[in-house]
């Protein structure tokens, strides 16, 4: 029995860092998918955002043709009353400059007619577009979601296997994070002094900017999520950002490795990262 115990031990041993590694590379895996739904669900806005302006510009054209027409209709169909026809026969100079000046109505309400109707398809055709980038656009949303979810699951996984192996050691183990994870706060700190700490390398008046910015975007709450967007922690890093910075292998709703990658993206990048300033 002491003797299976021993195998037992031992085997367990070594699959442990095999379950590490593979848990890793599912993060890498999960991450890599994650930055390239954000990049996709970018490019569908940009060119859905370009079809709503030909949309509109279309339209607009649409509506002037249909305004000429009813223009060409009251000149060539008037009523009695405000007989245009007439009058255009009446003032011509010959029967044949009479015929001319009617054939060339007939033609431009012909020609307009026509170049509304061409109009209509093309305005047809980019609103079916259109419907079609947003479904596009709605699927990635969902599968950014869900790819989310995986990598919270791998990254509790990943906490809860660390939180045995210490057990296991005989050293007590922090607690398993909820999700979203909760932020670390240091002790007799908070938020602000995060962020403070976090920009002091680079000086009071990043400091500064780092706190308004960060009230701005979050309210200093490190596990806001903007549903929309998907942006998500105290400096609302979209998804394909978080997982380029160098803390992108913990959780974006840390909030000290959010504000250090904040840091960090300042330092290389500035400010106008944020929408906030």
């Amino acid at each position: 029995m002491h003797r299976l115990l021993v195998v037992l031990l031992v085997v367990l041993s070594l699959a442990r860092p095999a379950f590490a590694d593979d848990i890793t590379n599912r993060e890498d895996v999960v991450k890599q998918h994650l930055a390239d739904a954000s990049v996709s669900i970018t490019k569908l806005e940009a060119q859905i955002a370009t079809l709503q302006t030909s949309i509109v510009q279309t339209q607009q054209r649409s509506d002037r043709e249909r305004e000429q027409l009813r223009v060409l209709a009251r000149v060539i169909y008037a009523q009695p009353s405000g007989d245009n026809l007439i009058m255009t026969v009446v003032t011509a100079n010959s029967v044949a400059d009479a015929f001319t000046r009617v054939g060339d109505l007939t033609s431009a309400a012909e020609q307009a007619s026509r170049t509304r109707a061409a109009l209509n398809r093309d305005l047809a055709s980019l609103s079916s577009q259109k419907a079609q980038m947003d479904s596009d656009r709605q699927h990635q949303v969902e599968v950014r979601n869900q790819l989310q979810g995986e990598f919270d699951r791998l990254v509790e996984m990943e906490a809860q296997r660390l939180q045995q192996q210490a057990l296991q050691q005989g050293v007590q183990a922090a607690p398993a994070p909820a999700a979203p994870p909760a932020a670390p706060i240091a002790a007799g700190g908070s938020i602000q002094q995060i962020i403070l700490d976090a920009f002091a390398p680079l000086g009071a008046g990043a400091q500064q900017w780092a706190l308004r910015v960060a009230k701005c975007e979050s309210g200093y709450n490190p596990n806001a999520v903007n549903r929309g967007s998907g942006a998500s922690g105290l400096f609302q890093f979209m998804p394909a950002t978080w997982a380029s910075m160098p803390q992108g292998r913990q959780s974006v709703f840390n909030a000290v490795a959010n504000a250090q990658a904040a840091a960090v993206l300042y330092a290389r990048s500035g400010p106008n990262q944020w929408s906030c300033k």
